[in-house]
């Protein structure tokens, strides 16, 4: 199995290798791809999987921390694309800024998350509008622009702040109904 490392994404190929490989950080035994769940169709022979269990994957010394990984075993190639946490809050973000359901946008993602990781979302003068929480693998969470009782939030500017593996990041975004 051969495994490498991009920016940002889990790569997994099929080429018929022994389970366990080496990266730097120490050998990375993948077991077993258990589950592929979520994300669509797509062309030219690769899919996106929204979720997927690599059956435990163990790492030696070090996790790995965002980047990517490309896998390789079986006979036909394939590609399963994973976003990964990050290590930190250094690249975090929200789009599409601005928010406008009118040009078809449906929710605000906030990125470059870590594993565990909160928003907090206040009006301009300070007022608490929504509490968001995730904690998975992945390095994205989605608003759909409702308040704590559901409700769509107003026009406006809003100010987020996100907190996750010891990290604070703060920004504004604009929504225009």
């Amino acid at each position: 199995m051969h495994i490498r490392k991009c920016a940002g994404f889990l790569l997994l190929a099929c080429l018929a290798r022994p389970a366990g490989a080496s990266m730097s950080g120490g050998p990375y035994d993948l077991p077993l791809l258990a589950t592929v769940s979520g994300g669509g169709t797509a062309a030219g022979g690769s899919f996106t999987a929204g979720a997927l269990n690599l059956g435990g994957p163990s790492f030696s010394s070090v996790a790995p921390s965002g980047g990517a990984y490309t896998v390789a075993m079986g006979a036909a190639p394939a590609v399963v694309i994973m976003d990964l946490a990050q290590g930190n809050l250094a690249s975090a973000h929200c789009y599409p800024v601005p928010f406008m359901p009118s040009r078809g946008d449906t929710v605000i993602t906030f990125t470059g998350l870590t594993s565990s990781a909160s928003v907090r979302i206040y009006t301009i003068s300070g007022r608490l509008v929504r509490k968001l929480y995730k904690s998975d693998f992945g390095s994205k969470l989605a608003w759909d622009a409702r308040n704590s009782a559901g409700q769509q939030v107003a026009s406006g500017v809003y100010i987020y702040v996100i907190k996750g593996g010891g990290h604070t990041a703060t920004g504004k975004l604009m929504i225009i109904w």
